[in-house]
């Protein structure tokens, strides 16, 4: 087993310095707006939806910002975790809610500037499927909220009162744990246990090829099948099937490199919790997506 610790630890400097900065400005832009009273008056316009999901303001104030940032607004989620203005169930059915707010956010920085531009229509129909996904984990998540409404209307607290952040004590709390867990991952991948073969699946061989190639760079995924389409070696179908399919073989190492660091920084064992009742039911959506696309278009 050959393990690169440099380039593990190099890895790891470049996620913390790029999602670390985030977290804390987001910490303490979040402390602000609450000191100004700007969350009370924000959360005054959303009370409807308040009242029909038995949400606290945090909560639905999480997923406004997740339409800007989706580390700041579990940043957000975290913090009033902390402060036991919301508790885990709140954070696990905005974790869901977040879903389409999050893929829009990936929508206007990834598959409008790059991938429907080189793809045409095929990469038009994949996003279309990437927030049918989306839009379905945020219904999921207000079924959830409502299926755990266990308060009564009368002890929801009205006014979130939230101490002001300790910037020692956001790097006390997240950074440690942010660059262990990474780090950590980062050998894990490296000594190949996240690592299968794909010849078991009774797809042509440039589908295989594409779907694979996410696992290394999803945009040379993306040039690898328009360059299929050019030379008809894929239809419009099998290039759709192939990129679900290659979102279906990455979503396990995407959450495991990414989203499990994020979130066990930010929440704990509740992190680790998000991250695998999300991953199930994106795998499980995107699987059901796969097979409607193979019998239907």
């Amino acid at each position: 087993m050959n393990l690169d610790i440099i380039e593990a630890a190099n890895s790891t400097l470049k996620f913390v310095l790029s999602t670390f900065p985030v977290i804390l400005v987001a910490s303490l832009v979040t402390s602000q707006l609450i000191e100004r009273g700007l969350m009370e008056k924000f959360s005054e316009r959303i009370k409807p939806f308040l009242k029909r999901l038995n949400l606290n303001e945090v909560t639905v104030s999480s997923v406004a910002v997740c339409f800007v940032s989706a580390t700041a607004a579990y940043s957000i989620l975290s913090q009033a975790l902390r402060e036991k203005v919301i508790d885990d169930r709140e954070v696990i059915a905005a974790s869901f809610i977040n879903s389409f707010p999050s893929m829009l956010t990936h929508f206007y920085r990834f598959f409008i500037p790059f991938v429907i531009p080189v793809l045409g229509w095929v990469g038009f129909i994949y996003a279309a499927l990437r927030l049918i996904v989306a839009v379905v984990k945020s219904l999921i998540g207000f079924a959830i909220a409502r299926m755990w409404n266990v308060r009564e209307k009368n002890e929801i607290k009205q006014d979130i009162k939230v101490e002001s952040f300790s910037i020692l004590k956001i790097v006390k709390n997240t950074l440690p744990v942010m660059v262990v867990t990474y780090f950590f991952v980062q050998l894990t991948l490296q000594s190949g246990i996240f690592s299968f073969s794909l010849s078991f699946l009774p797809f042509d061989p440039a589908v295989l090829s594409v779907a694979a190639i996410q696992l290394i760079n999803q945009k040379a995924s993306i040039v690898l099948c328009k360059s299929l389409l050019e030379n008809d070696a894929l239809s419009v179908k099998w290039a759709v099937i192939a990129l679900m399919l290659g979102n279906v073989v990455t979503f396990s190492t995407s959450y495991i490199k990414h989203s499990l660091p994020l979130h066990a920084s930010l929440f704990g064992r509740l992190g680790v919790k998000i991250v695998m009742l999300n991953g199930i039911a994106s795998l499980v959506l995107d699987a059901i997506l796969i097979l409607g696309v193979i019998l239907f278009l």
